[in-house]
């Protein structure tokens, strides 16, 4: 009997301290999806079209990675039985596990739109060099200053996808982490 209480209180740790690392990863998403939405907000187009498939590409997998961020939350909130104020409220009905694998293959698809965009961003970088040479090496005031105008919108764009990415790379990998500790303790727990 002993050993079954001692099973028992040790699966209940193990539960009560997985739930508390993913409340706090789920803490952290919110502020990296914060970071992301005030890079979309200051995102603006070049008028380049190689240089704005790649913003736009990274803008597309951050507006992914914001939606999975909230859908997130909303679902560990669910499952937890709290509603948004963080009121516990046992009438709530918890998301099944095929809702949680649906969620991860959802997650999975962020990171195909991240390589997608990542696998934009060399060929925008060059353009973006290769548009700056070109307005170095105008004769006419009026194209110079058009050019280096165009220019700069366009190192402005790179730069967006390069502070960007890194956050949707770790954002993406937190959800995975997060989406696939809580299948596994849906699935050990028997708690379907």
């Amino acid at each position: 009997m002993k050993k079954y209480v001692l099973m028992l209180m040790s699966f209940f740790m193990m539960v009560c301290s997985a739930n508390a690392q993913i409340k706090d990863d789920i803490q952290k998403s919110k502020e990296r999806a914060a970071k992301l939405q005030t890079l979309c907000d200051d995102y603006k187009a070049s008028g380049n079209a190689n240089v704005d498939g790649y913003g736009d590409a990274v803008k597309n997998a951050a507006i992914l990675a914001i939606a999975n961020s909230v859908q997130l939350e909303n679902m560990y909130k669910r499952q937890i039985g709290e509603t948004q104020d963080g009121v516990t409220d046992v009438t709530i009905t918890k998301p099944t596990l095929d809702e949680w694998v649906t969620f991860a293959a959802t997650v999975a698809g962020e990171a195909a739109s991240i390589k997608t965009a990542t696998d934009k961003v060399q060929a925008a970088a060059n353009e973006a060099k290769k548009m700056a040479e070109e307005a170095s090496k105008q004769k006419n005031p009026m194209k110079a200053a058009k050019a280096v105008k165009t220019a700069k919108a366009a190192t402005v764009v790179v730069e967006f996808g390069n502070i960007a990415t890194p956050i949707l790379v770790e954002e993406s990998a937190a959800q995975a982490k997060a989406v696939k500790e809580i299948i596994e303790t849906l699935k050990s727990g028997k708690n379907l």
